[in-house]
């Protein structure tokens, strides 16, 4: 089963949540998931990840007129097999928190993570029209990164075209005149 939601506080947060069942158990997703390397590979759609520490890494994402947005994330709660969750430091551009939750799925088919993400925009109100007018934020955000995490968990590596012509053109030129 998976679903998604984004649902706005009335202090301008914007909450996303997404829900998947991937087939290992849980301890070993808990240990994937805070492995150095991960965050920066199922978040590369939508942000540069640095790994700083075992609990705090660096973000940025890019947004418009080429303005970037920073800030630095720290685990705040990790009981293994079970939840792991983080907030931004003081001074984030972008403030905003994380909790990944896991749990048994029904009949033994693996393990449901739950992800939810909450961002406050910049600048309150406006800020949150503009992030929504931009797409700065998007709902797929979430979708993704779970989706990659469990190409990741299960085959070891994250599909992707990047690098690969586009089938349509094939890289062939029509010489018919």
């Amino acid at each position: 089963m998976t679903s998604t939601s984004l649902t706005t506080a009335s202090d301008n947060t914007l909450t996303l949540r997404r829900w998947i069942t991937v087939g290992l158990p849980a301890t070993e997703l808990f240990n994937l998931w805070l492995e150095p390397d991960t965050l920066p590979r199922i978040m590369s759609h939508f942000a540069s990840v640095t790994p700083v520490n075992k609990s705090d890494a660096h973000w940025q994402i890019e947004g418009p007129l080429g303005k970037h947005y920073r800030w630095d994330t720290r685990i705040v709660e990790a009981q293994p097999g079970e939840v792991i969750a983080w907030r931004s430091l003081e001074d984030a551009d972008i403030p905003n928190e994380g909790e990944l939750r896991l749990r048994p799925a029904p009949g033994e088919w693996g393990t449901e993570l739950a992800l939810t993400l909450q961002f406050t925009p910049p600048g309150g109100a406006l800020g949150k029209k503009v992030t929504t007018l931009f797409d700065l934020l998007p709902k797929e955000v979430a979708s993704k990164a779970l989706h990659r995490f469990k190409s990741l968990a299960e085959t070891g590596e994250i599909p992707t075209l990047h690098g690969q012509p586009a089938g349509r053109h094939g890289g062939r030129q029509d010489k018919e005149k």
